[in-house]
């Protein structure tokens, strides 16, 4: 069973270093230069390569991956540029999709071909250069069917990676994809933005009592989207999280640091979205939304 990963940033680049281990992979990139440093030095993580050779290709929209498994790892945004190349997939084929944030569900329907999975990603991992990244949190890959399968359930490439990963690079296979992912997006949205914000390690939001007092007020905010009874739960989930990557800088603050789009718009601007269809007002979700957006535009 064959793997594509299509996507070169930090996620890409792990995931083709863990899943070679387990499967014949390709990495699609999308810059020539980044692919001239793939050839010539590998995938690197730390002191180590990867193990098992892996092809390398320029990502171009004529290119049509036959691999078993496509695992999307670009940014939310630059999903619509690869959506041509994912509706043309066959039905023997099964697309994961491993993003931060929700608003890529709204493409979804007009893939009807191959069977979808989503993914979360409870990695940290930080790109050095543009075939080396570090490790810097071990977690989970939490995985889950976008709906119903109407082609058989890719068990091969499930228990190939429990058999070979399972205990370096878990799995978990979800039943609820909705639940799955909306737990993610609420850890993003109270890190992600306010690390970004006051330009810090996710450990700090916890150590100063007025960064904690924001999380607070943000999260009391968009905590809408849970039922009453997994609030509480999901506080401490969030602040569980804040302690075991005290270290790491969240991804948004490395965009924001090095004049990169940043998945704002995925994150609170997917619970804006939902805050507005279920009529409830979110002055602060607003205004962390827009600060974002204006640290983007000043750091470009």
């Amino acid at each position: 069973m064959k793997v594509g990963i299509i996507g070169g940033g930090a996620i890409g680049l792990l995931y083709a270093f863990q899943l070679s281990k387990a499967f014949p992979v390709t990495l699609y990139v999308n810059r020539r230069e980044q692919l001239q440093l793939l050839e010539k030095y590998g995938v690197s993580m730390s002191d180590d390569v990867a193990e098992r050779e892996i092809n390398f290709l320029q990502w171009n929209k004529k290119i049509q991956p036959n691999e078993d498994v496509i695992v999307v790892a670009v940014k939310q945004y630059a999903i619509q540029g690869i959506l041509p190349t994912l509706k043309d997939c066959t039905k023997k084929q099964t697309v994961l999709f491993l993003q931060n944030g929700m608003s890529h569900l709204e493409v979804l329907g007009k893939i009807s071909n191959p069977s979808i999975l989503l993914g979360v990603v409870e990695h940290g991992v930080k790109k050095n250069n543009d075939y080396r990244i570090d490790w810097t949190g071990k977690g989970l890959t939490k995985i889950a069917f976008y709906e119903k399968p109407l082609h058989p359930y890719p068990k091969e490439f499930i228990n190939n990676w429990e058999e070979h990963l399972g205990n370096s690079f878990p799995v978990e296979i979800c039943d609820d994809y909705h639940s799955m992912m909306t737990e993610k997006l609420l850890v993003n949205a109270v890190i992600n933005p306010l690390t970004a914000i006051y330009h810090v390690r996710n450990g700090a939001l916890l150590t100063n009592p007025y960064y904690q007092k924001t999380m607070e007020i943000l999260y009391e905010e968009i905590s809408f989207l849970l039922k009453e009874d997994k609030k509480e739960e999901m506080w401490e989930h969030i602040c569980s999280i804040c302690k075991k990557t005290a270290e790491n800088w969240s991804s948004m603050e490395r965009d924001i640091k090095e004049g990169r789009q940043t998945e704002i718009e995925s994150i609170l601007g997917y619970i804006r979205k939902m805050a507005k269809r279920k009529g409830k007002s979110v002055p602060v979700t607003e205004f962390i939304y827009q600060a974002v957006k204006g640290l983007q535009v000043h750091s470009k």
